[in-house]
Formats: C-alpha cells, sequence, structure tokens
C-alpha cells in the first residue's frame, strides 16, 4: 500500500461570475491490494466469507420468485488506517477510483463494455422488448445499500442473506444500489422488474479486448469513475468520512435453471490468491480532505460565494446577525447586499 499526503491549494469556480476561493487540505492517493472483505452477497451461499470465487449474474423468470440482480458481490475496503475519518461528510473530494477484478474464468457470451437498456432483457414477444445492440452483458460495480436494521457499519461476510431465506424480491440484506440526490441509495436488484436502466458507478473495462471477445481466465476487469457526479460524491464523501467503502458487483448475464453462463471471479480466501499467482479486489483512490471555506460572504462554507449565500443572506435581512452584517454597522441592509454582489 501507499499513501500520500500533503498540503495543497484546490480552486473552485462557479461560472465565470464568481471569484475562486482558496482553500486548502490534505490530499491522499492511496492503493489497497485486497478487500477488507468480500461476500457472495447469495441467497443459497453455503459458505458466506470463505469462498474462493464468487459469480454474478441475472434471473428473469417465473418459476421462482429472485432479484432481478441474484447472484451479487459485495466488496469491503476499511480505509481509516490510510485515509483520516471523521473529517466531515462534505469534506472529502474524491478525483478518482479504480478497482480491479479478476476473472476466475473465461467469460463466455461475449465481453461488454456498455450499459444494457432495461428493455434488452424482456421475452422477444413483450411489446416493450428492445433488441440488445451489441452481444453480452456488462459486469457493473454499484455501492451497497442496507436495510432491516443492517448499516454499512455493522455488515460482516457472516451477515445474514436476508430475514427470511433465500427467496424473495427486495429482502436481502445488502444490495447493488445506485447513487441518488440527497445522499439516498436505490435498490437496483429487480430493475427489470421495476422498469428502469440503472446507472452503475462504473461498467468493467477489459484493457485491449473488442466488444463480443470471450474473456480468458485472469483477466483484469478495471472500473474507474470520479467525484464529478454529484450523488456519486455525496455517497464517497459519506463513506470516507466514515471510513469504509463498501461496493456491490453485479451483472444480468442470464442464469437458468441449468446454470447458465456465471461470471466468476477471485476472492481473497482463493488458494491461488494467497499465494500471489491471482488477485482478489484491488482498489485505487485519490483525492483530497478540505478543511472548509470561511471567506467573507461564504455564509454556507462551501469554497463558492453563490445563490446558496445569497438566500442565506436574505434570511437575515433586517437583523443584527454579525455573520450577514458584512460593514459592521449593525443591521443586514442594502449595504450589506451590495457588497456580497460584489464578491459573485
Amino acid at each position: 500500500m501507499t499513501f500520500k499526503k500533503h498540503t495543497t491549494h484546490h480552486l473552485l469556480a462557479f461560472s465565470a461570475l464568481l471569484v475562486t476561493v482558496v482553500a486548502s487540505g490534505q490530499s491522499f492517493e492511496v492503493t489497497f491490494d485486497d478487500p477488507s472483505a468480500d461476500r457472495w452477497n447469495y441467497g443459497f451461499n453455503a459458505t458466506p466469507g470463505y469462498r474462493p470465487v464468487a459469480s454474478v449474474f441475472g434471473y428473469t423468470g417465473d418459476l421462482y420468485e429472485f432479484d432481478d440482480r441474484d447472484g451479487q458481490i459485495v466488496i469491503a475496503f476499511d480505509t481509516s488506517d490510510l485515509i483520516p475519518p471523521g473529517a466531515g461528510v462534505d469534506r472529502y473530494l474524491v478525483e478518482s477510483v479504480t478497482i480491479e477484478l479478476m476473472l476466475a474464468d473465461p467469460l463466455a457470451g461475449g465481453y461488454d463494455p456498455t450499459v444494457d437498456d432495461w428493455r434488452t432483457h424482456l421475452a422477444s414477444d413483450d411489446p416493450w422488448y428492445l433488441p440488445d445492440a451489441d452481444p453480452g452483458r456488462p459486469i457493473e460495480l454499484y455501492a451497497t445499500g442496507f436495510r432491516n436494521r443492517i448499516t454499512d457499519a455493522t455488515w460482516t461476510e457472516s451477515t445474514e442473506f436476508s430475514p427470511v431465506g433465500p427467496f424473495g424480491e427486495g429482502v436481502r440484506n445488502a444490495f447493488a444500489a445506485q447513487c441518488m440526490p440527497g445522499g439516498d441509495l436505490l435498490d437496483v436488484s429487480n430493475c427489470i422488474t421495476d422498469g428502469f436502466t440503472a446507472s452503475p458507478l462504473a461498467v468493467g473495462i477489459a484493457t485491449g479486448w473488442s466488444p463480443g471477445e470471450e474473456l480468458p481466465e485472469g483477466t483484469s476487469l478495471r472500473f474507474t469513475f470520479d467525484g464529478s457526479d454529484p450523488d456519486a460524491a455525496a455517497w464517497l464523501s459519506r463513506s470516507l468520512d466514515a471510513g469504509r467503502l463498501l461496493f456491490s458487483v453485479s451483472s444480468l448475464i442470464e442464469a437458468d435453471e441449468e446454470g447458465g453462463d456465471f461470471v466468476d471471479l477471485y476472492m481473497r480466501e482463493n488458494p491461488l490468491v494467497q499465494v500471489g499467482v491471482r488477485r482478489a479486489a484491488t482498489l485505487q483512490i485519490s483525492g483530497e480532505i478540505s478543511t472548509g471555506c470561511d471567506a467573507e460572504g461564504d455564509f454556507d462554507h462551501d469554497c463558492i460565494i453563490g445563490g446558496g449565500d445569497l438566500g442565506i443572506f436574505l434570511a437575515f435581512w433586517g437583523t443584527n446577525n454579525p455573520e450577514t452584517d458584512l460593514n459592521a454597522d449593525g443591521v443586514t441592509n442594502g449595504i450589506d447586499l451590495g457588497i456580497l454582489l460584489s464578491l459573485f
């Protein structure tokens, strides 16, 4: 593992109308060579936390009551030893995240590096059916959400799959989740049944391979994203503040009663992984822990002087609030408004 930290300056701007505010922070660039936990998140997994390989697959049949994303994998990285936690849920500014996973068996059915529309999974005689434009199904990376009083802090490799057993839809304690506004996580385990195309954090990319090709065992899949999406950024910041990142790997490669073409991935308990011949999941993450901003007029301390600050200012109009009384004459009024607008 490597860890680098030093003082830097971050320049943030909000269109051409806003001045740039300088905020110093602590940067980080960290590599985790293996996960702190990985678990085949499948209802019939008899060896939770001890399985050498795990598979991801989907099921859209009607013979059994299972989630559309039936076989999932949860991967956890405890980050607090290398990235200081507790700085504040809005202080972690992530620049890049890369997770690599390794295939434990050949990937049959064709390599697919793109998200497929949910309608491509419907029966061909369904009026909503949409033909898939490319072969194969993508392997996708999501955040992990929880229910039934399980949390990201309490989940372990041995946590029960669900309180009602292996059958049922929307009952698993940990689930692949899409990051939503306001910090919410949306369970995407039944996106076909619910009729929407899920948006993963990233899709697995096999460098040097073309779409449609069969990938051999030992191929590395790279999942890369950054903090440019505000919903993903909020989840990342909240997780780093708590000191733990939990990802879910999922694919809708179709399983059937006879088995089907599963996607098998190496887990950290695999003997080949333990002797260094193969690899379990790895994580590279870089970014900055911001110290926050205290510039004049930045009332919401987001390092940008803009509409949010104006709203706070107007809420204190006519009062003697010392923060919004920018000329210190004992009242928040038009003179202070002029000063604030000059800082935009």
